[in-house]
């Protein structure tokens, strides 16, 4: 081999040697490291996915149990009667009616403030009126007309002389206790407790419950988890999900600025 050949040789190998160091040193390791994270929980978050409509998906996803969302199974509430279990948990927020071990509808509920808890236990229903309206809470009016207490007590706020009172409206009533706690139609806010100690209850779903039940229904008031809750493996999902899909938004919009960066820096 002449020398000529050698040093085209030597020139050769030098230019795949500095192409192939160029090209390692455009990877950067951060962002390597991000891209194979993000690769690493995506591929996490199909593993513990559960079929779109399912009460798992429903319980695992939106960050459950604080969402105003509602779960219906329509197959399932056709079978409900006025037999089926409803349970209130007020740790959640959440209210569930099963038929059987099976859980056919699931709905936030706002129930009592500190001072006015809703209180826990077994109940039945005693009454129910479409239209019922608290003797206790809502507003006073003057004699004029003007409202004059938005969150007034019956009793132990008089009436003014001439005024009225008007009792805070509870549409779909179902009274649980002989001192006037019971579930109705009313403002929810997912998480929130908002009563004077009835259990709020979104519009669709009181309705539905209120054609369900008939005086006796049991209603089970509790603070925590009912023991037979059958999707507890989903709710511990969720809280991964909600931890993955967290840390995914973080990963791509670090990804992204990497990314930009390094381009930056070639077309510098």
């Amino acid at each position: 081999m002449n020398s000529c050949t050698k040093r085209f040789l030597w020139f050769s190998l030098t230019l795949v040697l500095l192409s192939t160091s160029s090209c390692v040193s455009r990877k950067n390791p951060e962002l390597v490291a991000a891209q194979a994270e993000l690769a690493q929980l995506e591929q996490r978050q199909a593993q513990i996915n559960y079929p779109a409509g399912s009460y798992e998906h429903f319980v695992s996803h939106g960050g459950y149990p604080v969402t105003i969302s509602i779960y219906k199974n329509r197959a399932l509430l056709s079978k409900a009667t006025a037999s089926s279990r409803v349970v209130i948990c007020l740790s959640q927020q959440r209210g569930r009616l099963y038929v059987g071990n099976q859980v056919a509808a699931d709905w936030p509920v706002s129930t009592g403030i500190p001072g006015r808890a809703t209180p826990t236990g077994n109940f039945s229903v005693r009454e129910k009126k479409p239209d019922h309206a608290s003797n206790r809470y809502g507003k006073m009016y003057d004699a004029e007309g003007k409202c004059v207490n938005y969150n007034a007590d019956a009793f132990k706020n008089a009436v003014p002389e001439g005024g009225r009172f008007v009792g805070s409206p509870m549409p779909y009533w179902m009274r649980l206790t002989g001192d006037g706690v019971g579930m109705h139609i009313g403002k929810v806010r997912a998480g929130r407790r908002l009563s004077h100690g009835c259990i709020r209850t979104p519009g669709e779903m009181a309705r539905e419950l209120y054609r369900i039940l008939s005086i006796g229904s049991k209603v089970n008031v509790r603070q925590d988890i009912e023991p037979q809750y059958p999707c507890r493996d989903a709710l511990v999902a969720g809280t991964e999900q909600h931890q993955n899909e967290k840390r995914i938004r973080e990963l791509k919009e670090k990804i992204y600025k990497l990314q930009m960066q390094e381009m930056q820096k070639r077309q510098g």
